[in-house]
């Protein structure tokens, strides 16, 4: 005659609920004192009005692009095949450009066109 095992209970594992209920009750205490402008840094008010580093004018020094995002995406899908996702505006190094995302084949591919001609 063989028994049969006994059964184990598995004891509820409550420490990650835990910790994220801890998390949300001590995040808000924390803040509360600093007000609004303990949150912000050195580096965000010597940047001024528009973010920008030693810009207190509000006038960027970047120049602004000249090609519409409807644009970028046409020539993208021209010159590399595709539907075009997503355009989105970045500002790189060289300056502006326009990172465009596109479907082909069931695989997407992310090109960067020139936002100035």
């Amino acid at each position: 005659m063989t028994t049969a095992a006994p059964i184990r209970r598995r004891r509820p594992r409550f420490g990650p609920a835990l910790a994220v209920i801890a998390c949300a009750c001590i995040a808000p205490s924390a803040f509360a004192g600093l007000g609004e402008s303990g949150l912000r840094s050195s580096l965000a008010e010597a940047a001024g009005p528009s973010g920008q580093p030693g810009d207190e004018n509000g006038e960027s020094e970047r120049p602004e692009p000249n090609v519409a995002p409807a644009e970028a995406g046409r020539r993208a899908s021209r010159e590399y095949g595709g539907r075009v996702l997503n355009v989105v505006l970045e500002d790189g190094p060289g300056g502006p450009y326009y990172r465009v995302k596109l479907l082909d084949g069931g695989r997407v591919r992310v090109v960067h066109v020139e936002a100035r001609h």
